[in-house]
């Protein structure tokens, strides 16, 4: 993903979870993207602490604060589970949080069936249960269970090389 998409990916999101939960009426698509990449734009002039090309987006919903953050190599969030192995050359490209369940989307530069791989024996020895496995085509999907709480893994091979990988971290059944 080109960073500049990377960067407007939380504005995106955000718009379609405003639409998602609803608005007057009255209200067209158009108009809550353009509130939203306003307040971004708002937010980033505020924030004199945000990495250079790193952007984030915070929003009040009905099921509470979603933040999303996105960037080149962010920090892996201070809050997130130690218990979840990442890929040894993972490079964070964003964060997304909404009540106790955190996303990450990640890109490694090796190829699919290693990341995939690595990664499912990692969580298995980190003492996470493996409920869900498909490991067909080019995209992949792992899903584990552990202590109340679910991760669900999709790994999809970029064109140029390398894995994308998305997780999201939560309370089980959600």
């Amino acid at each position: 993903m080109a960073p500049s998409t990377r960067r407007l990916l939380p504005a995106c999101l955000a718009a379609l979870l405003c639409c998602a939960c609803g608005g007057t009426p009255d209200s067209a698509p158009g108009t809550l993207v353009e509130e939203a990449l306003e307040a971004n734009a708002r937010q980033q002039a505020a924030d004199g602490q945000a990495a250079v090309g790193e952007r984030t987006l915070t929003l009040e919903t009905e099921a509470g604060i979603y933040r999303a953050t996105s960037g080149d190599n962010l920090a892996l969030p201070e809050d997130f589970p130690d218990d979840v192995s990442l890929p040894r050359d993972a490079s964070i490209t964003s964060a997304t949080r909404l009540g106790a369940t955190v996303s990450l989307g990640v890109h490694s530069p090796r190829g699919l069936a290693m990341v995939f791989e690595e990664f499912r024996k990692a969580q298995r020895a980190a003492g996470w249960t493996e409920v869900t496995v498909q490991a067909d085509a080019t995209v992949r999907v792992a899903g584990f269970d552990k202590d109340s709480r679910h991760l669900e893994a999709d790994f999809v091979e970029e064109t140029g090389g390398g894995t994308t990988l998305a997780l999201t971290v939560g309370p089980a059944g959600d």
